[in-house]
Order: structure tokens, then C-alpha cells, then sequence
């Protein structure tokens, strides 16, 4: 009777299994509907469903990991492919896939051993879709669809990951690499040109110039040309900002060449008009609102430029260029006490800076503390500011 029993137990577990594995193999494929459909927050319930009744189901996994990537939930997408690799540890394309969501959390070291990892492991043909990265400092990506070998693409990741790593000549060579695969690819010639520019080679340019025949309008070719040629005094360089900001007007990067240009040309309106475009794009970044506030003191605008410093100091405290520029915009509005506080600051944060004991010195001028004053000019003397003999013997009358 007990013998009965147990058989009957163990065929009713065995029955339930088949059972949940045949419901979570349905899950699964209504969950690979919704991700062919696009609606991936839906995709996601269908797979978390079908792992829920079947643990082992690997296929789910890979797929989830596609769907929370989707999602911008790149660590949980790594976790899922790290569960599939586990069991599965030779495929290829989920080993790059990893390398590829690796390269995103900015593991240059994890990804480059997976992408070395796929070359060292047969290689088969490919539908998957998978992303040309650029090794510009957006990390923009255009999306292609490979039938054959991905090591060109391999070779792109392991180039652009040596160029984050300043490795800039073994870059050189995976992209050279990338190149003899498929000499077609804008993104390839482009990123070859930004590891030459790293290790100081001139024909940067030519990559570039390259890039731009294959695809006019590739805004980070455009931008890093115009780069280029303004180093080199080349008047043309605004035409291709031009050109990179009409290509793709969500890239950050032309707008910040061509308002440095502006400034540097006087067009204080324009580099303005750049700076604010720059800070709908990104405006966590403290270099950009300096810079805004820079060019605000040039077209008199103080409380402006008072305005951004302090937008500046905000997205980072210890930033000292912007307590010194604030400090200078308060002397402008006459607030001298104010001016003494900030310039204090940004010596708490660099103890050795000139500039800051020499403004400060003309802020306790201001204020008739000659004591001071005269003290903040010796010191930023000594640290190599130029002092004129008016200003001297203005602050140091008694020397």
C-alpha cells in the first residue's frame, strides 16, 4: 500500500512539473511577443512569470536580460546573463552581449576579458542585432544588424575600451583590426581617429575626413574635425559645428566646441545661446554652468554669471574656479565682505591658490584692511602671481 502510495505521489510531482514547465514555456512566448511588440514593461511579467514556475528555463533569462536592459536596469540585466552563463558558459553571443553591458557600467576590465573571452571561442554566423559604440565621451551608439562574424564589432569594443584606458596605440591596433574586417563602418574610422589623438598621431584628421565620406553627417566625426581644425586656426572649423549640431542636435559635444570657438572668436551672444542649448542636454555638469557664467561677465550680466557660479558650487562644492568667479562677481556688485568669504573658501579647498590670495588682497583693499591686503599679495606673489609696482606699493604702502 505504502509502495502504491509513493509511485502515485511521485507521478502526480512528475505530472505537476510537465505541467508548470508547459505553462511557463506559454509565458515565455507571450512574454517574447511583447518584446517583438516593444511593450517591455509587459515582457518583463510574462518572463518573471515563466521563471517563477520553471527556475532552470535559461532561455527566459536571456531574454529578461534583453528586456531589462530595454529598461535601463543594466545591473539586473548582467545578473540574468550571469545566471545563463553559468549553465551555459561557451556562447558566444551572450558572452558578448555581457561584455556589451560590461562596457555600459563603464567594468573596462570585465569587458575586455569577455570580448577576448568571444575571440577565443568558435566562431558562428549571426542574426543578432546588436550596437556600433563610439568611443566619443557620450558613448553614442547606432544600432546594426550583423549576418556573419561579430568580431568586428569585437574588435571596435576592445579598441574603444583601450582608449578609455589611455591604451591609445593597442587601440589603434584592434581598430586597424576592426578595418580589415569591414572598412565600410563610419564609427570604426572615427574611433581609430580619437585613439590617434590620444597617442598624438596627426592623421586623426584623415580618419575623420574618412568617416565623413562614408557618412556626411556623423555628428562626432563632424565635431572632432571642427576640433581639430580649430587647434590648427582653420576657419572652416565652424561650418563643421555647424553641420554636427544640424546632424543630431541631442549630441552635447558641438554645442560646448562651438561655444568655446564663440568665446574665443568674441560672439559672446552665440557661445551664450550654445551653453544654455549644452545645459537642456546635461545640466548636472559643473564645467558647463563656469562657463556660462564666464561668458555672462562678458556681455556685463553679474547677477547672471553670479546666478550659474553658484549653480556650479551646488553640482560640486569643492569646485574652486567657481568660488574664485563668484568671489570676482561680488566685487563687481560691490559686496566686499562676501567677495573675502568666498575667495576663503576656495583656499580651504586649494590652500596653494594664487589667484584666490590675489583677489582677495583686492577685496580687503576695498574694504581698507590694509593688513590683509597687504598679506594676500605677498602670499599669491610668492605663488607666482604677477604683481605690478602700482598695486604694490597701493597694498604695501608701509614696505
Amino acid at each position: 500500500m505504502f509502495q502504491r502510495l509513493t509511485i502515485l505521489i511521485t507521478c502526480l510531482s512528475l505530472s505537476l512539473f510537465a505541467q508548470e514547465k508547459k505553462e511557463a514555456e506559454k509565458l515565455f512566448q507571450q512574454g517574447e511577443a511583447s518584446l517583438q511588440a516593444g511593450d517591455f514593461q509587459e515582457a518583463l511579467i510574462y518572463y518573471n512569470q515563466s521563471l517563477y514556475l520553471n527556475p532552470g528555463f535559461n532561455e527566459a533569462y536571456k531574454s529578461r536580460a534583453l528586456v531589462k536592459e530595454n529598461l535601463k536596469d543594466i545591473s539586473g540585466a548582467l545578473t540574468d546573463l550571469n545566471i545563463y552563463l553559468e549553465r551555459i558558459p561557451d556562447d558566444r553571443e551572450v558572452i558578448f552581449s555581457r561584455g556589451a553591458l560590461q562596457f555600459q557600467l563603464k567594468r573596462y576590465e570585465q569587458a575586455k576579458e569577455d570580448f577576448l573571452n568571444v575571440l577565443s571561442l568558435p566562431e558562428g554566423e549571426t542574426n543578432t542585432v546588436y550596437y556600433n559604440r563610439s568611443a566619443s565621451p557620450d558613448g553614442s551608439h547606432q544600432i546594426v544588424t550583423l549576418q556573419g562574424s561579430i568580431r568586428p564589432l569585437v574588435y571596435n569594443y576592445l579598441g574603444i575600451i583601450e582608449t578609455k584606458l589611455n591604451n591609445f596605440k593597442t587601440a589603434m591596433v584592434w581598430l586597424d583590426s576592426a578595418l580589415l574586417y569591414e572598412n565600410k563602418v563610419a564609427d570604426y574610422y572615427v574611433n581609430r581617429g580619437l585613439a590617434k589623438e590620444g597617442a598624438g598621431d596627426s592623421t586623426a584628421r584623415s580618419d575623420y575626413e574618412k568617416a565623413l565620406t562614408l557618412k556626411p553627417d556623423h555628428s562626432i566625426a563632424l565635431n572632432n574635425l571642427a576640433n581639430i581644425k580649430r587647434k590648427a586656426g582653420d576657419a572652416s572649423a565652424s561650418d563643421d559645428l555647424d553641420l554636427a549640431i544640424e546632424s543630431d542636435s541631442s549630441m552635447l559635444y558641438p554645442y560646448l566646441e562651438r561655444a568655446l570657438q564663440r568665446t574665443e572668436g568674441g560672439y559672446f551672444e552665440g557661445a551664450l545661446d550654445d551653453y544654455t542649448q549644452a545645459l537642456k542636454i546635461n545640466d548636472r555638469d559643473p564645467d558647463i554652468w563656469l562657463n556660462r557664467g564666464l561668458v555672462k561677465e562678458k556681455l556685463n550680466d553679474p547677477k547672471g554669471a553670479f546666478s550659474d557660479y553658484t549653480k556650479a558650487i551646488d553640482l560640486k562644492e569643492n569646485f574652486e574656479k567657481a568660488w574664485l568667479n563668484r568671489g570676482n562677481v561680488l566685487i563687481k556688485l560691490g559686496r566686499y565682505k562676501d567677495a573675502v568669504e568666498d575667495y576663503t573658501v576656495a583656499l580651504t579647498f586649494v590652500p596653494e591658490f594664487g589667484p584666490a590670495y590675489y583677489n582677495r588682497a583686492i577685496a580687503y583693499n576695498k574694504l581698507k584692511d590694509s593688513t590683509h591686503a597687504c598679506e594676500d599679495l605677498k602670499k599669491a606673489e610668492t605663488l607666482g602671481q604677477k604683481v605690478s609696482d602700482k598695486i604694490r606699493k597701493e597694498f604695501c604702502p608701509k614696505d
